[in-house]
This record gives structure tokens, sequence and C-alpha cells, in this order.
């Protein structure tokens, strides 16, 4: 940064995403972004790197699709985010209803599908965590 510059700080909920898929992290990331309203702040694509991107990015919002790289392991996620982060809002992903099913971690803040449009995945993070 060049003296006299300021950083601007980032706008909106930071949000980290978890998906097993990278090619579906960089996707939602960029639909993110163009969207705007939030700022991505890490990716993951299993439960330890996720619990490492939020250890060191203390994100608003987590938005997780609970197959890592199975349903237990999502649930494992979200129990241990729960315990050891209980401010952090959740938001689940998923591609049909079984997916985004609130079954998976009780009451849940919202879930969206993966075939939504960009503005109802800002949609759901802002809900979470109350910013709407």
């Amino acid at each position: 940064m060049m003296l006299g510059q300021r950083s601007t700080p980032p706008s909106g909920p930071r949000v980290v995403i978890v998906d097993a898929d990278r090619r579906v992290q960089q996707s939602l990331a960029d639909l993110l972004s163009v969207n705007g309203g939030v700022t991505v702040v890490g990716r993951a694509g299993d439960v330890r790197t996720a619990l490492e991107e939020v250890e060191r990015t203390r994100p608003d919002v987590l938005l997780v699709d609970p197959r890592l790289p199975d349903v237990e392991a999502g649930r494992a996620l979200i129990a241990g985010v729960r315990r050891a982060w209980p401010s952090l809002q959740i938001v689940l992903t998923g591609w049909g209803p079984s997916a985004t099913d609130g079954d998976l971690a009780g009451d849940l803040a919202p879930s969206v599908s993966k075939d939504a449009s960009p503005e109802s995945f800002t949609a759901a993070i802002l809900e979470a965590c109350g910013c709407q």
C-alpha cells in the first residue's frame, strides 16, 4: 500500500464457502463477488480445511454443502462449528431438497439450492446474519 492510501474494508458479511468440489467453490465465490453484498474470505473442500479457514478468517457466515465427502462429515463439521463458534451463522447449500434439509443440522439459518439465482445466495447469507 502506498503512503496516504487507506485500505477499504470489505463490504457486507464475511463468508467461507465449504464444498467438496473446487469448481463449485470457485463458481460460488465468483457469483457472490459479482452479485455484491458479501465478501468471500475463504474456501474449503473438507472438514479439516473448513475448520482451519474459520479459525483463520473469522467469517460471519459459513456457506456449506453438508455432503463432505458424505452427510456424516457435514454433520460433524456443523456440530464442531456450533460448539467452537456459536455466533457463526450457517447456510446449507446443495442440489436438491434432501441436501438442504434442515434435519441435517437442526434449526439452521436459511438454505439455498445450488441452482438458485445469484440473488438467492446473497439473500440467504444476509438473512442468516441478520443483515437484511
